[in-house]
């Protein structure tokens, strides 16, 4: 479903307290980099806002180990502002991959509704998985994921992709944005996942 924008403002309030106080390890983000919850309940302005927090099954339906513990905010404002941040922690083999950031962009298509892009910047690399340890993966380095809400545009679930990272597609977060939101290799679906619980809301 779409939240209405005058409840928006004070849901995202939620799901930052919940970013830093849940059950899995927080994100360190720097109070000078990450937006302050004053700034992402202002609202003023806004004209894409996206919101989740979950586990998105990367088993194929089995469960377990393969599951990715997700959560983000992302806005963006009529005049440009991109407020944000995200952090995702999952098991490959032996190893940990764990990141956070912070948004830089946000983009949606209003001919595919549910549909969001979001990219940024790694504020913290959590990981112990030497594919994640590369100059790629360093802090300061863009990363970017997609999401999409299955409450609109005839989606059955809700669902995100692990992140990534040059040269997957492009070399830059801008550049993901930018990119189509249909047609492979673009947005392809099998590498998008369902969450086996949470939630993921795209408005527009």
């Amino acid at each position: 479903m779409n939240f209405p924008r005058s409840r928006f403002g004070p849901i995202l309030v939620l799901m930052l307290a919940a970013c830093s106080s849940g059950t899995e390890p927080s994100a360190r983000v720097s109070a000078t980099s990450a937006p302050t919850s004053a700034a992402l309940n202002a609202g003023a302005g806004v004209v894409i806002q996206a919101m989740g927090a979950g586990t998105v099954d990367l088993s194929g339906g089995t469960g377990g180990v393969a599951d990715a513990k997700f959560q983000f905010v992302a806005q963006r404002q009529a005049d440009g502002t991109v407020l944000g941040h995200f952090r995702q922690s999952r098991v490959r083999g032996a190893f940990t991959v764990d990141f956070a950031g912070v948004v830089t962009c946000v983009t949606t298509d209003p001919a595919f509704p549910g549909r969001a892009r979001i990219a940024g910047v790694v504020t913290e690399n959590n990981s112990t998985d030497p594919a994640f340890l590369t100059e790629n993966h360093e802090v300061g380095d863009d990363v970017w994921f997609r999401v999409q809400d299955g409450s609109v545009g005839g989606g059955a679930v809700d669902a995100s992709t692990t992140y990534g990272f040059k040269p997957t597609l492009v070399n830059t977060s801008a550049e993901y944005c930018a990119l189509p939101f249909d047609g492979l290799p673009w947005w392809n679906p099998g590498s998008i996942f369902p969450l086996t619980n949470g939630t993921i809301r795209v408005n527009p």
